[in-house]
């Protein structure tokens, strides 16, 4: 509540981001109706490979096809590290290259930078620029930590679009 819908296209999927409640969707010939906290009806058309939603306004908004590896990996993302402890991690990734992550649900953050490379990508945490590398996986939409530290161990993270947050 109060932040700004962002809707993410991914071939025929479509997600909405930072709505508090599930929104349902009617979908028909040449319109989509969705109805949540926040609604909104649009009509669409494919033309050159592009999907164009036109609202009641008469704005067009076109998305062209993504690539997999296109996927903005910004967001919140939960696992539990296998083998070596039953508290969930949670991971959150911001647009502007900044990360954090804490023990879930009651860890104190800390803080870092992120950076991608193709699938791989480099969190260093701060004070101590300790390092840690991800291999992600746009088909499963996880991210795979082959060795955070002792503590930790091996990690997958999986991305978390509607969970409760604390």
């Amino acid at each position: 509540m109060g932040r700004p819908m962002h809707l993410e296209f991914y071939g025929d999927t479509m997600l909405i981001l930072n709505d508090s409640h599930v929104l349902d969707f009617v979908v028909s010939d040449d319109s989509i109706v969705a109805i949540g906290d926040t609604s909104f009806a649009v009509s669409y058309r494919f033309a050159f490979n592009r999907l164009l939603l036109t609202t009641d306004e008469g704005k067009i908004i076109t998305m062209t096809a993504q690539d997999p590896l296109a996927r903005p990996l910004w967001g919140r993302w939960l696992g539990t590290p296998l083998g070596k402890s039953d508290r969930p991690v949670e991971l959150s990734m911001f647009r502007n290259g900044i990360a954090r992550w804490r023990w879930f649900p009651e860890g104190s953050w800390v803080e870092g930078e992120w950076d991608r490379f193709t699938r791989i990508i480099t969190f260093t945490w701060l004070p101590d620029s300790l390092e840690w590398t991800a291999r992600y996986d746009p088909g499963g939409n996880s991210l795979l930590f082959e060795e955070t530290d002792e503590e930790k161990g091996t990690l997958i993270l999986r991305r978390v679009f509607r969970a409760p947050s604390n």
